[in-house]
């Protein structure tokens, strides 16, 4: 079958051209049927656990053994693989010269600047390949800054996760579920707790009431979090030590104006430490509890981040975009000319990664107080979410009600995602007009409809059920303005949103006490006492380092760099231009802005540089 697949492909490089399947001879049609039949054999969804479309795999040695042979994508796997070994064995070096040198556990922050500074210098042995973007970009680089009430509000805004800040809003009887509602909020939050006191500290002599209409209060409230299990310590058996909790806590900041800088600034003025009411309530008064406060956020958040807005809302909701892309789009198609470099090839991690990730005594295990167990109800959980309406990056914007540069005016993910989206909606708006003239072009084009038929979820049935069960995407469109939002966000998910989620732990994730993924009660200290004792033991941030290399440095290519490999020259022409464009005009106002903000004293944003953004999921 591989050789016949092979045969067809090669006749149809061969003897037909780039074109929509209408617009090809009838002996072409002929052979692009062939190379479907064979690819669809070949490429397969089926349904896992936890509701999500996945590549149906007969094992994972057979996966690997068809990447290797596939030259389209054995590089990236070779090197993939590098990655992933290099990041293993620096994790058993450190803990051969550690084991060496001392057996004493850490106690001073020293010691976690020295464990970070390691794994980033072994980093570099996996070359070109896994460079990271705050080496060579306008960084603030203080680490032990990062988890000051500034810079931690700040990574709300530019962090490891800048999608899960709301507005504080009065939903009322609108029909349209904008922001948090204040009311629904109220349910949970701690009653003998002076809110409204908080936020006057902060604002001055206003209701709580007033600042929400202004749109001044914004808050952090992990719904999916509430209540997780509590699975056994893997990597921590010392008896003075009892690790806390997954909590789910609630944030609370305002956007207070600074007479100063003449503009507004998130600030962070309590912190509740878990869903229920009688949980306690800490400000930036209480010291070590507003410390702990913190973490215990960033804790939670790095969880959540990572399962829901990483692996469930990127990986596994575009896994089965990519997958039907190659069994319904001929190799000869313009959108699978472009679509196999942005879907090279999240396959790999997510056959092979995944079950490392979220396996029985695998990294969540290890990692994580909730486990294999509130991992698996996280994805449970996250499936309903995970609809082609997250990939709208400016509606997902305005649901939140972030979408406000006045109240919000340093919010780099907003803001520099806007710009390469912007990009992208050009380049697909132009690529497209190259090959479709009208919306009869659309309509007609029969291998596309495949495309979205067997993605929708209202898709009609096929003989072996639904296969994509995308919630939201149309099954058919009849405009090319339709087609060009579709390919847009699909690009855009891909490759912006993915280095959104991903790229930034390898810099606030391995450096345990700004973004731990556990913490701890040690009969060492007094209660409300903040001290490292608080945090993940040796064993246990060496395994976070580690991974944070592995998952969040490995970057093959760079957005648009495929031009010279396309067939047709007008395509060849045309993303050359983008890519330029891109590298040349975009990236150096992009710098320049990172500049500035380092200037004022804010973090900065180097992944969604142009260079540091690949074509697609590569870890």
């Amino acid at each position: 079958m591989r050789d016949f697949t092979l045969l067809s492909r090669y006749l149809l490089t061969r003897q037909c051209k780039i074109s929509l399947p209408q617009k090809t001879s009838l002996t072409c049609r002929a052979k692009r049927a062939l190379e479907l039949k064979g690819k669809k054999k070949k490429w397969k969804l089926k349904t896992s656990s936890w509701g999500f479309a996945l590549l149906d795999v007969s094992s994972p040695w057979s996966f690997i053994a068809k990447a290797f042979v596939d030259p389209f994508r054995r590089f990236y796997f070779e090197e993939y693989i590098q990655t992933v070994l290099v990041s293993d064995l620096s994790k058993l070096v450190y803990n051969s010269l550690v084991n060496n040198i001392t057996k004493k556990e850490i106690s001073h922050n020293y010691n976690y600047k020295i464990l970070s500074k390691f794994f980033e210098l072994a980093a570099k042995l996996g070359g070109e390949v896994a460079m990271r973007a705050s080496e060579y970009e306008p960084f603030i680089n203080d680490k032990k800054e990062w988890i000051s009430d500034k810079y931690f509000t700040q990574q709300r805004l530019a962090g490891v996760n800048p999608m899960s800040l709301r507005r504080v809003t009065f939903h009322g009887a609108s029909k349209e579920q904008i922001g948090l509602d204040w009311n629904k909020l109220k349910e949970n939050l701690n009653p003998d707790f002076e809110w409204e006191a908080a936020v006057q500290k902060a604002l001055g002599n206003i209701s709580i009431e007033e600042a929400i209409i202004q749109g001044r209060i914004y808050a952090l409230r992990y719904e999916q979090c509430d209540d997780l299990p509590r699975e056994p310590d893997l990597t921590d058996n010392d008896p003075r030590r009892t690790m806390w909790d997954t909590l789910s806590p609630i944030a609370l900041f305002v956007s207070a104006p600074d007479f100063v800088t003449d503009r507004n600034d998130l600030v962070a003025v309590a912190i509740q430490m878990d869903h229920t009411k009688d949980s306690a309530v800490f400000t930036p008064n209480d010291e070590g509890n507003w410390m702990m406060a913190k973490l215990n956020v960033q804790v939670t958040d790095l969880g959540y981040a990572q399962i829901v807005e990483h692996l469930a809302k990127v990986h596994f909701l575009m896994e089965p975009f990519c997958v039907i892309l190659r069994r319904t789009l001929s190799s000869r198609h313009p959108l699978y000319q472009i679509l196999q470099y942005h879907c090279r090839d999240v396959t790999v991690p997510n056959t092979i990664g995944a079950p490392v990730l979220v396996g029985e005594g695998e990294y969540m295990d290890q990692l994580f107080a909730f486990g294999n167990v509130g991992t698996d109800r996280l994805l449970k959980d996250a499936h309903p979410l995970s609809t082609w309406e997250v990939t709208d990056f400016r509606n997902e914007l305005k649901k939140r009600r972030v979408d406000d540069k006045d109240l919000l005016p340093y919010f780099p993910y907003r803001d520099d995602g806007e710009k390469i989206l912007e990009v992208i909606e050009h380049m697909v708006t132009e690529y497209i007009g190259l090959y479709y003239y009208d919306n009869r072009d659309v309509k007609e084009d029969k291998e596309f409809g495949n495309f979205l038929n067997e993605l929708s979820i209202d898709g009609k049935p096929l003989f072996h059920g639904r296969i994509g069960k995308i919630k939201g995407l149309p099954p058919k469109i009849n405009t090319k303005e339709e087609l060009c939002d579709i390919v847009s966000r699909i690009i855009s998910q891909l490759s912006l949103q993915h280095s959104t989620v991903n790229y930034p732990l390898s810099d606030y994730a391995e450096y345990i006490p700004n973004l731990p993924t556990k913490l701890y009660n040690d009969t060492r200290l007094k209660e409300g006492e903040f001290s490292v004792l608080r945090l993940p033991n040796r064993n246990t941030s060496a395994i976070e380092a580690s991974f944070s290399n592995s998952l969040a440095l490995y970057r093959l290519d760079t957005l648009f760099d495929y031009g010279n490999n396309l067939e047709d020259i007008r395509a060849v022409n045309l993303i050359n231009d983008y890519y330029s464009f891109l590298l040349y005009e975009v990236q150096p106002e992009m710098q320049e802005v990172n500049e500035e903000r380092k200037e004022r004293g804010d973090l900065t944003y180097p992944y969604l540089i142009p260079r540091w953004i690949p074509n697609g999921i590569q870890t």
